[in-house]
């Protein structure tokens, strides 16, 4: 059959290396824990004692991560994902210093009464060996708002919602160990945009909290396998950004943070496609081996997500910004983090309730941040503008992606005789490119189809001869995957580039029958995108 792309928005070309070598340096030179082993003595485990998955998948956790069994607090929570204030200091803040104090990863001195606010704990913190507190499915989300509702809706009328008091819980634990602050609005957080070589930032010691939760227990366990996984091998697959094309107003900032850390992953050279329309990707787009997902703005689950047959690849990361993407954790089909979460990502964030764009993460930073080695749970603290807010982190603070060189990655790979070898293989590619190697880019993956078969390596190959004007051998690549792949959501990508340059060439006839026979083989929905392809949309 004559099957034979657009070229794929992959590594763009460019650099900084200077740059890039300067923070290279800083933060290699600084010290700093989450680039070294994590000592795991100072990683406390709090789950709920009312909710025995909760403390099954602690134990799970600690096991894997070889987190000392002493490390383990069980509270008595509310079984709900919203807590009131009152619960949160009775039922979670006090019993919990208390549990550090006991344990003596804490010293603290107790203050008298007088100097007492109403929310503030009686104790002030003179030692803290405490570096990550992980929250398990079970333990609440969210930390209701105490203002009277004609409070609340008059801060709104005046324009003053941030002055409400609810917050992620997270984000609050996060200050356990701080001075007495206002819960009114939220706190700058003094390790933004520092690398994290110590806990203690003038007086205030910071607590890295995430929370390992999602839908269901077997998620969690996904997340905490998936993020060992990827460790050791690498973030494995393509990477997918869908900004909005702004260039201009107040959320300008969202779609400049997207194209910033896209740019930081393509230097590390991965795959990624990028999307600059306002409209965010239909149920059709063909969208398959994500391992890296940042988009906005949609107030629910939307797009390729939604299809039975999507799965994120281990490991991944996913977050879609939107002031209520995280109001819930439980659903499957509402708001953002959980639906990401239940098709596969091991890490997701978002809010509990409107955070403001300004007061979410910057996510160039947190891009910058990871590449570079960092744990999840500092790379997103270093990103993080404010605390005791609206933003939640999940997944597992100790996961480091980058942990390991490429190199060392492959040979991983290789050890384990692991057919994922071949995107390892696909980002040395990328990166020669992006060096100004495209010779030997080539030679390379060549070499490599040689030795394994891939028809991952073989769409590069082929985006490549596209790019050198080789436009029939590209053609004959590209017919060797659309008639050997065994996915409709591959041979709908491979179709619609093969199909876009044939009509570039003026082969527009042939395009339409590659279309035809396509569909004709495959009934799925992305056989729409590739209908839009060439403008015969049903």
């Amino acid at each position: 059959m004559d099957y034979s792309s657009q070229f794929s928005s992959v590594s763009g070309q460019g650099g900084a290396f200077i740059r890039r070598l300067l923070l290279g340096l800083l933060l290699f030179s600084s010290g700093v824990q989450a680039l070294g082993d994590i000592d795991t003595r100072g990683v406390i485990v709090l789950a709920n004692r009312k909710v025995p998955k909760s403390i099954e998948l602690a134990h799970y956790y600690m096991e894997r991560r070889s987190i000392p069994a002493e490390n383990l607090c069980l509270l008595d929570l509310p079984t709900g994902e919203q807590m009131s204030r009152r619960q949160f200091n009775r039922d979670l803040r006090e019993p919990l210093l208390q549990f550090l104090r006991e344990g003596g990863w804490i010293d603290q001195l107790q203050r008298p009464e007088r100097e007492q606010e109403y929310h503030e704990t009686n104790w002030l913190t003179e030692r803290s060996e405490v570096s990550y507190l992980v929250s398990m499915y079970g333990v609440p989300l969210r930390i209701g708002d105490t203002r009277f509702r004609l409070v609340s809706r008059l801060a709104d009328h005046l324009g003053k919602p941030h002055y409400k008091n609810m917050a992620a819980v997270d984000s609050e634990l996060a200050l356990l160990l701080a001075p007495p602050y206002s819960i009114s609005g939220p706190k700058t957080n003094p390790f933004y945009r520092k690398v994290l070589s110590q806990r203690k930032f003038d007086d205030t010691y910071l607590i890295v909290a995430t929370r390992l939760d999602g839908p269901n227990p077997g998620i969690v366990r996904q997340m905490i396998d998936g993020a060992l996984e990827a460790e050791r091998y690498g973030l494995l697959g393509r990477m997918y950004f869908d900004a909005r094309g702004l260039t201009h107003g107040g959320y300008f900032v969202g779609d400049y943070w997207i194209r910033e850390a896209k740019e930081r992953f393509a230097r590390m050279g991965y795959e990624f496609v990028n999307d600059n329309a306002e409209a965010l990707w239909s149920t059709s787009f063909p969208m398959e081996d994500a391992v890296l997902y940042m988009g906005w703005y949609a107030e629910h689950v939307t797009g390729p997500f939604t299809r039975d047959d999507f799965r994120f690849r281990p490991g991944a990361i996913g977050y879609h910004i939107h002031s209520a993407s995280a109001v819930s954790l439980k659903k499957e089909d509402r708001y953002w983090a959980g639906p990401l979460l239940e098709r596969g990502t091991a890490v997701s964030m978002g809010a509990v309730s409107e955070p403001f764009l300004n007061y979410t993460p910057n996510l160039k930073i947190f891009a910058e941040r990871l590449i570079y080695g960092h744990t999840f749970g500092n790379a997103i603290y270093m990103s993080q503008p404010v605390l005791s807010w609206q933003m939640t982190f999940i997944g597992d603070p100790l996961y480091r992606p980058f942990r390991y060189s490429l190199q060392t990655q492959i040979n991983h790979l290789a050890e384990d005789e692991r057919e994922e070898i071949e995107w390892a293989y696909l980002r040395e590619a990328n990166l020669m490119i992006r060096q100004g190697r495209f010779n030997p880019a080539l030679q390379y993956l060549r070499q490599r189809i040689s030795e394994r078969d891939s028809l991952i390596l073989r769409e590069r190959l082929a985006d490549l001869y596209i790019l050198n004007d080789l436009v029939p051998v590209a053609g004959r690549e590209y017919g060797v995957i659309l008639e050997r792949t065994e996915s409709p959501v591959t041979a709908a990508r491979v179709g619609a580039k093969w199909a876009r340059v044939l009509q570039q060439i003026g082969a527009s006839d042939r395009a339409e029958r590659l279309v035809a026979r396509l569909v004709e083989r495959w009934d799925h929905p992305t056989m729409g995108y590739l209908k839009e392809v060439i403008e015969h949309v049903d």
